[in-house]
C-alpha cells in the first residue's frame, strides 16, 4: 500500500496516505540508517553512526548504503545537478564520518541518507524549484571546498615569508 510522509518529531515517517512507490524503499531505507531510533530526550537516531564506528570500514560500508538511494535516483531519471548534490552529501558524510569517535557523531547528526530522500522526493514533486536550490547548494560547496584547500596554503605562504624576512 502507499504511503506518504508525515512529520514524527521533527522526522518524516511514512504514513497510510499515498505517495510514489517508487519512494517506498527509499524512504525504508533512509529511515533505517538515520532516524528509525529515538533516544531519551527525542533525538532520532538509525544504524549509519553506529556502523561509522567499525574502525576501518565502517564508514566506506555506510557511503555504499548511501549511494544506493543515488542510484535509484538516476534511474528515476532525477537531473544530475540533484545527483550531484547527493553525492555530495554522501560524501561530506563519508568524509567528515572517517574522523575517529567525532565522526560516528558527525554521521548520527548530519543525516545523509534522510537528505537525499527529501531530496529525491522534491524533484519528484517541484522539479524546478529543487534545481534552483541544487545549483546554489553545489556553488556554495564548491566555494568553501575551494576555501579550505587555499587559505591554508596562504596562510602557508605568508609564514615562509615571516620566516625568511626574519632570518
Amino acid at each position: 500500500m502507499p504511503v506518504s510522509p508525515r512529520l514524527e518529531s521533527g522526522v518524516e515517517v511514512l504514513t497510510g496516505e499515498w505517495v510514489d512507490p517508487r519512494l517506498i524503499e527509499i524512504e525504508a531505507l533512509a529511515r533505517w540508517m538515520d532516524y528509525q531510533f529515538e533516544a531519551p530526550g527525542g533525538f532520532r537516531f538509525g544504524f549509519a553512526g553506529l556502523i561509522g564506528m567499525i574502525p576501518g570500514i565502517g564508514d566506506v560500508i555506510d557511503a555504499v548504503l548511501s549511494l544506493y538511494i543515488v542510484m535509484r535516483a538516476v534511474q528515476m531519471g532525477v537531473p544530475r545537478v540533484a545527483i550531484a548534490r547527493m553525492t555530495v552529501n554522501v560524501g561530506i558524510e563519508a568524509l567528515f564520518g572517517a574522523v575517529p569517535f567525532l565522526g560516528a557523531i558527525f554521521d548520527t547528526v548530519f543525516k545523509a541518507n534522510r537528505r537525499n530522500y527529501q531530496l529525491l522526493r522534491s524533484h519528484l514533486t517541484e522539479p524546478a524549484r529543487q534545481r534552483s536550490r541544487d545549483w546554489i547548494f553545489l556553488v556554495i560547496t564548491l566555494v568553501a571546498a575551494l576555501a579550505g584547500i587555499a587559505l591554508p596554503i596562504w596562510l602557508l605562504v605568508q609564514l615562509l615569508k615571516h620566516l625568511t624576512q626574519s632570518a
